[in-house]
């Protein structure tokens, strides 16, 4: 399937050369297929993409293609796109049944109060709960008297309602099953207020891969944006 995006926010991106444009973004959704979601000016080569491409949408064949064909368009419009593709998403979604408790674990609680509490020398209480949205609050663990791992609201994605989760922990408290047990902690708490839960980490990302597909989350699609940015402000970053 392909999308334009909205006419109003290409024309503004284009118009006022914002520093950043997304003319072409892939997402291969598991089970479904191809969507497509582009500016008007990549409707026909999203059309070849789909017809050359759908059985292996993020293979370096694919990618070359959308290199040949948009990279001479964006440069015409002053946009960078050297690096374009040099990120690949997975996007996880929680499936109801199949998520571990994270109960098991000792330490681990879910909290809405981070007064006081640290990680990684950071204070923690930047963090600001929404008082009225019950699902808002944060699986921590603790050892050796301090946090060593939590898992919280990264954000609500407006596009489709998900709560979507991030999580940290230290170097030298990982690979005990502290990620799982937060993800999953939390997870469990957002699904039973009757929401939705998603994972995003980049494709090179194996640990946090292993975290999800542990906890019981499910590979629901593979994002592939085409990002550019304004050669003037590469410039700059370079000068600075």
């Amino acid at each position: 399937m392909i999308r334009l995006e909205e006419k109003e926010l290409e024309e503004q991106v284009i118009a006022t050369r914002h520093h950043i444009a997304v003319p072409f973004e892939m997402n291969h959704i598991a089970g479904e297929g191809l969507d497509l979601l582009v500016y008007s000016f990549c409707e026909t080569i999203a059309q070849e993409f789909e017809e050359k491409f759908a059985d292996a949408p993020t293979s370096d064949a694919a990618q070359a293609f959308l290199y040949e064909k948009i990279t001479p368009i964006m440069t015409a419009l002053d946009y960078e796109s050297d690096d374009a593709l040099g990120v690949i998403y997975y996007e996880f979604h929680a499936v109801p049944g199949d998520i571990l408790s994270g109960d098991d674990v000792p330490g681990c609680d879910l909290v809405d109060d981070l007064t006081g509490e640290v990680f990684e020398n950071l204070p923690l209480d930047e963090f600001e709960f929404l008082e009225t949205d019950p699902c808002d609050k944060m699986a921590i663990l603790r050892r050796d008297g301090k946090v060593v791992c939590y898992a919280g609201l990264n954000d609500v994605c407006e596009d489709d309602g998900l709560y979507e989760i991030t999580v940290e922990c230290e170097e030298d408290y990982r690979q005990n099953g502290y990620a799982k047990a937060c993800v999953a902690r939390l997870t469990r708490h957002i699904l039973a207020h009757g929401e939705s839960v998603k994972y995003v980490c980049t494709s090179d990302n194996t640990a946090s891969i292993r975290t999800a597909e542990a906890v019981g989350f499910k590979l629901y699609k593979t994002c592939m944006p085409f990002v550019c940015y304004t050669i003037d402000d590469e410039e700059d970053e370079e000068n600075e």
